[in-house]
């Protein structure tokens, strides 16, 4: 039909030949099978912060090629700083396994002369107005990201790992070493208390699981009944941290002894044992307040045991003696 839709054309007319009908229905065909079947997967994670597309992995994207053959395009971990109103893109490639490099373009003049649907892959755009990136084809990997710490790779977690959440809410991996329990002291949360008289916590050479309030008390009875042996030496000093009960046989004249980390309302018991000669004694490095205002005389017999006990409080060491249990 001519112009007014009723005149027909005149003979001869080459309007509607195969030659020219050909390429576009071609070029509209590959259009619609390109973007039916584009897949495309990430081997790492995608993030969007300050203006950057960052892809800790290769992306990988499968699709059609113009003879139905399915092929792999790829591109290799990077990252792609966009302005505002600029999207990233890449140019398929008809290769198998071709390696594409990132591109990004302006909207208008900016945009590539070669963009058409069939082999421009858009992968996402920054939007002006609330500096997000908005993903076209990427929807199945991640959605609108304002910050690359929004989100944590499964990689860094295993059977002893907990999702925790920082002080300005961003997310990170905790590992919870063995032997130990979750908490939280003025900070950031690395404990969780489960239920009433419950804790998660870890044992030695076990998974994450609950701790209960009798396993607590275990372990707390251990720490303060905990018992370490002194060598005698000339000068000593007992790290009361290794262990609220201390014994030592004297092997010599006069022992020189330091009280160190000592913790407020806490109780220490000291062992002191005389070997068989007896008559050993102590000076005192540390200050101590004794009863009845001066430091004891030990027993004086051979192999006599004696016991000290010291308070600490208010940073101070209080000190008694139960004497010769020979």
């Amino acid at each position: 039909m001519g112009n007014n839709h009723h005149t027909p054309y005149a003979a001869g007319a080459t309007s509607f030949t195969a030659a020219l009908m050909n390429p576009p229905l071609a070029a509209l065909d590959r259009a619609i099978t390109y973007h039916k079947v584009a897949l495309v997967g990430c081997d790492g994670t995608l993030s969007w912060s300050s203006g950057t597309l960052t892809w800790s992995g290769t992306i990988h994207i499968y699709f059609t090629r113009t003879d139905g053959t399915a092929i792999h395009n790829s591109i290799a971990a990077g990252s792609l700083a966009l302005a505002d109103g600029e999207f990233a893109y890449v140019t398929l490639s008809e290769t198998n396994d071709a390696v594409l490099t990132m591109s990004k373009a302006g909207l208008g003049a900016g945009s590539p002369s070669s963009f058409k649907a069939y082999n421009v892959l858009v992968l996402g755009y920054r939007n002006a107005a609330d500096d997000g990136f908005y993903p076209e084809e990427l929807a199945g990997i991640f959605t609108q990201m304002r910050a690359g710490g929004a989100y944590v790779a499964n990689s860094l977690f295993n059977a002893n790992t907990i999702l925790k959440a920082d002080s300005d809410d961003t997310p990170a991996a905790l590992a919870i070493p063995a032997n130990s329990l979750l908490g939280r002291a003025g900070g950031n949360i690395d404990a969780i208390a489960v239920g009433e008289g419950y804790l998660i916590g870890r044992m030695i050479g076990g998974n994450l699981g609950t701790v209960t309030a009798a396993q607590i008390r275990s372990w707390l009875e251990n720490l303060d009944g905990r018992e370490q042996a002194l060598t005698c030496a000339d000068n000593v000093s007992i790290d009361w941290s290794a262990g609220a009960t201390a014994r030592m046989t004297f092997d010599r004249a006069s022992v020189a002894l330091t009280l160190s980390n000592g913790s407020n309302g806490k109780v220490y018991r000291l062992l002191l044992k005389q070997d068989a000669t007896g008559g050993r004694g102590i000076t005192w490095n540390t200050t101590v307040k004794w009863r009845g205002g001066s430091a004891p005389t030990l027993s004086t017999d051979g192999n006599a045991v004696d016991i000290l006990t010291f308070v600490y409080m208010n940073s101070v060491w209080y000190g008694d003696i139960a004497a010769n249990f020979a």
